[in-house]
């Protein structure tokens, strides 16, 4: 079952190129101006921003709680879990001028994929560095199989984000629950953060679409065991797909794609106008996975198309129906652009930990 409704997407799309978006999704907003499967908004973008923003709980303020480290030993062992530094006191802000809600993904009571990172977006605002380790230290995370994991802080299209991933992928089964005490907080001189936030969520199988574009494959494989390898076609030479880690955004079911909002004539020799069914987006500007029965002579021989994975109609249904938001989309083979890092999807798993463990203010813990 997806995270969000996938009704048939109404306003007008493109799988080629990458127009503004008047909106984005929740946790993962941004306008991007790249090749891709470019779209505007859909109802499913609403619907997933509104149940990430309205579906978790006000939580009383509760201290978050940091792993000191395994006490050292010769004998050989498992790592030791990481310290926590302590978190500063959080600046609070009486009757600020402004106030900004975050959007936060995913969405209260969802299952998710293994990709899926906990994110917060304050849109529009620009968090005061000075600021961010206590902000850090009132978010809490609590999981079912104590993994390690660490936030990010980053800065995307004016939006702040602040993410947090484990270590490696989530474990199949994780339930994962984040106390977030932000109401009052201080953003900035003259902005506070509203309400506090409370949500959970629960971690799907280990569902990863390893995408081959120089073979022209995808091989699905679950929980460790390749289930199938679909013959599909990628991003030609002018609109290469990104290349990288990338997890499923919606599931938009029937999409409408429209050359010409884009700027190509539908009647000319790039121009497309259609449905395209069992679609699943992976960018904010985008590229979807989805059938693409008008390239099917090109499956698993070239890519054709603007950016999008496009397969048969059969396979396409076949991988629908087996897939969640937040499930894994590993991309290689294009020798196109890296997959953005913030700001247009969850491009979260494409830094290294150490990279990763840099962007935070106070570091790993075991959760």
């Amino acid at each position: 079952m997806p995270a969000f409704p996938a009704p048939e997407g109404r306003a007008a799309r493109t799988r080629h190129g990458a127009p503004a978006l008047r909106a984005a999704l929740a946790g993962a907003a941004a306008t991007v101006l790249l090749a891709g499967c470019a779209i505007a908004e859909s109802d499913t973008d609403r619907l997933g921003r509104k149940a990430a923003a309205d579906a978790v709980d006000p939580v009383n303020p509760v201290d978050a709680v940091d792993t000191a480290a395994s006490p050292p030993s010769t004998a050989p062992g498992p790592a030791p879990d990481p310290t926590r530094s302590p978190a500063p006191e959080a600046r609070l802000l009486r009757n600020p001028p402004r106030q900004v809600r975050p959007a936060i993904a995913p969405a209260h009571g969802t299952t998710v994929g293994i990709g899926q990172p906990v994110s917060l977006v304050f849109k529009g605002q620009k968090v005061d560095p000075a600021l961010r380790a206590g902000i850090e230290g009132r978010m809490e995370i609590k999981t079912s199989t104590g993994v390690v994991g660490a936030w990010h802080w980053a800065e995307a299209k004016g939006d702040t984000h602040l993410h947090f991933r484990p270590r490696e992928y989530w474990p199949a089964g994780t339930e994962v629950t984040l106390d977030a005490r932000l109401a009052g907080v201080q953003l900035d001189d003259r902005t506070a953060a509203a309400g506090n936030r409370r949500l959970t969520f629960r971690v799907g199988p280990a569902m990863v679409s390893k995408v081959d574009l120089a073979a022209h494959t995808l091989t699905v494989v679950k929980d460790g065991t390749p289930l199938r390898t679909i013959p599909v076609s990628g991003g030609e030479e002018r609109f290469k797909t990104r290349e990288g880690v990338k997890t499923i955004l919606s599931k938009d079911a029937t999409v409408l794609m429209d050359s010409l909002t884009i700027g190509i004539p539908r009647t000319g020799p790039d121009g497309f106008y259609g449905r395209y069914e069992w679609s699943m987006r992976e960018t904010v500007s985008g590229e979807y996975v989805h059938a693409a029965p008008d390239n099917a002579e090109s499956f698993g021989k070239a890519n054709v198309s603007h950016g999008c994975i496009g397969m048969s109609v059969a396979d396409a249904k076949w991988l629908y129906e087996r897939s969640r938001v937040g499930d894994v989309i590993e991309v290689t083979g294009t020798t196109g652009k890296p997959m953005d890092h913030f700001g247009n999807g969850y491009g979260d798993w494409n830094l290294s930990w150490d990279a990763w463990l840099r962007g935070s203010t106070l570091g790993a813990s075991k959760t």
